[in-house]
């Protein structure tokens, strides 16, 4: 994972993130999947804005 996908990802995940509107349980769904190395469509699965969610496995994708 580079730079900017870390730091992506960390937003995602943070407390002080809203915009996905992701709940504590969704964020640490998020983190055991990510643990477990899988493919980044499974890992952020829990983001419910299907636009939001293609546009950043793109991202992820694409950089990896």
């Amino acid at each position: 994972m580079n730079d900017l996908q870390a730091f992506v990802y960390v937003s995602i995940i943070s407390a002080d993130n809203d915009e996905f509107d992701l709940t504590e349980d969704d964020k640490q769904e998020i983190i055991r999947r990510k643990d477990l190395a899988c493919s980044w469509d499974y890992i952020l699965e829990p983001i419910k804005d299907e636009k939001k969610r293609e546009t950043l496995i793109k991202f992820f994708d694409e950089t990896d």
